[in-house]
């Protein structure tokens, strides 16, 4: 809405905002983001044949995704995205046998590469929105639940609930200047600052009609990639460390989906607030989707959400075994040997 008029800028009154709803059934979101990068399609494939056994091990992910990207680091990159909403039973399979045996046995040399990012948010840093009924990410985990907080600069950050405390700023005034660490035949893991910012947006479009596919494909889809193509390129700008734009599949048939999220780091939600505010890739799409909402020629179906979380140090955890030194936050933060951390 406008700050000054009160009116909603974004999207109509009658906006269909829906959000996760933790209820008591949980204090967390969970979320792991393992993945192989790799020339060679058969490692591809027997990451994902790996992650499909791994997954129905006792205490596995409620939720298991899948996507591909080549990412800037050029390396053709498979992602799995795993949910939970018990921290316990996430850290419980971490520790299993199974999936303790994997990761340990994964080798230091070769030219494939393989990386953990292990989240757990606490629900009142934790938002998952959309304007559908629509199950991805998180929301395949939790019921959803009706909500007005959509529609204006500000929305992100007020539908969390700590955010009535916490005004989640980075120690850091600004992203760290990349380095080009040696991470080749290693195994190295990354402390982050507090306040580190997840983001995952998607978009779906499966259940769109011929009309509205047109208007993705010829209003909206070039106007997204810029922007995404934007947030990675100028860290310095935007306080995008890290972003995986990916193609989605089905995790359990390798069935490509019509679906794309983006997931990214961002040193703090406050940086990726006033670039969304002044950017002009970022103003673009907002105006495309703004006029798709009010000059609508059809009733939308486009699955378009997202979500946010707000990490302290000690709720994130990652490991990479030797990656390219492009790969997610190794080019920002110091990094150390696993065996060395105390």
């Amino acid at each position: 809405m406008n700050e000054k008029t009160g009116e909603r800028e974004g999207v109509p009154a009658d906006y269909p905002g829906r959000i996760v709803d933790f209820g008591g059934r949980a204090s967390h979101m969970v979320i792991a983001l393992l993945g192989v990068q790799s020339t060679a399609e058969a490692q591809h494939a027997a990451f994902m044949d790996t992650m499909r056994g791994l997954a129905r091990e006792a205490h596995g992910p409620a939720r298991l995704e899948a996507g591909r990207h080549g990412g800037k680091v050029g390396v053709p990159t498979t992602l799995a995205v795993a949910y939970w909403t018990d921290r316990q039973r996430a850290d419980d399979w971490w520790r299993s046998n199974a999936v303790s045996t994997w990761w340990q046995g994964l080798p230091c040399e070769g030219e494939a590469g393989w990386f953990s990012e292990r989240l757990a948010i606490p629900k009142a840093r934790f938002n998952y929105a959309a304007g559908t009924e629509d199950r991805h990410g998180s929301a395949a985990t939790l019921p959803l639940a009706p909500c007005k907080i959509f529609g204006y600069w500000g929305a992100y950050r007020d539908r969390l609930p700590a955010s009535a405390a916490d005004p989640f700023e980075s120690p850091l005034a600004e992203p760290p200047a990349p380095r080009d660490p040696v991470t080749r035949g290693r195994r190295l893991a990354v402390r982050i600052p507090d306040n580190l910012c997840y983001i995952r947006e998607g978009q779906g479009w499966a259940d769109c009609g011929a009309e509205e596919r047109a208007v993705w494909n010829e209003q909206m889809k070039d106007k997204v990639d810029t922007w995404v193509g934007r947030l990675a390129a100028d860290p310095a700008a935007t306080g995008c460390l890290a972003l995986r734009d990916i193609a989605e599949f089905d995790a359990l048939t390798g069935a490509p989906l019509e679906r794309r999220s983006q997931l990214a780091f961002l040193l703090s939600l406050g940086h990726i607030e006033r670039a969304a505010r002044t950017d002009p890739a970022h103003l673009a799409v907002h105006g495309a989707f703004a006029q798709m909402y009010r000059e609508p020629r059809f009733t939308p179906r486009m699955h378009v959400w997202v979500e946010v979380g707000i990490l302290k140090e000690d709720e994130f955890a990652a490991e990479y075994v030797n990656c390219h030194p492009g790969t997610g936050l190794l080019p920002f933060f110091a990094a150390t040997t696993v065996s060395e951390r105390g």
